[in-house]
């Protein structure tokens, strides 16, 4: 799998790496950024992001009806389903290689609990990834016009488990960062 990947990398090819991963996920993160502008308003105030929780039909249809009423708002939302495609393997690889190196790092013996535990986060960014892809084609129907029911709730639901897959991940980052600041000081 992805941690076997990546214990075959040399410490200095990990580094460039993930160099390599922090600027095509700026870069990615930019163009979304980007795309968003024209998508907030009162009903989207996170822009893109009120699309994907919006759990009906009604709030989706609402949202997208907003877009249609802002000039270029339709074409920024379609970008950014499709380019979000290419903003998922960015953060994907970003956040399991990040967590790689923490478990490597900090927690050394490949026998603890915490270590292990690396793999289980990296295995939970992937399925992230996996929803977000999901949730993207659901959201795209809707914007194709397919208004139904179960592709905003379907959306919905991806949504809300990627966030808490990729906010587990992260705080597993954070965590690592944090004890090898404690045994630092120590």
């Amino acid at each position: 799998m992805l941690s076997f990947s990546f214990h075959k990398l040399s410490p200095a090819a990990e580094k460039k790496l993930l160099l390599l991963a922090i600027a095509t996920f700026v870069l990615a993160g930019s163009c979304m950024v980007h795309f968003d502008t024209l998508l907030k308003n009162e009903f989207a105030p996170l822009g893109i992001i009120s699309f994907e929780l919006a759990n009906t039909l009604e709030n989706s249809t609402q949202i997208l009806n907003s877009w249609e009423t802002t000039d270029g708002a339709m074409q920024s939302t379609e970008w950014s389903l499709w380019f979000d495609y290419i903003f998922i393997v960015t953060y994907v690889f970003l956040l399991c290689l990040l967590i790689h190196r923490v478990r490597r790092t900090v927690w050394k013996n490949q026998a603890s609990l915490a270590y292990r535990f690396g793999i289980v986060m990296m295995r939970m960014v992937l399925y992230a990834g996996i929803m977000d892809m999901v949730e993207n084609f659901a959201l795209l129907q809707l914007f194709y016009g397919d208004l139904q029911t179960h592709w905003a709730t379907l959306a919905f639901v991806m949504a809300l488990l990627k966030f808490i897959h990729l906010a587990l991940g992260i705080l597993y980052v954070l965590i690592g960062l944090l004890t090898a600041g404690i045994k630092k000081l120590a």
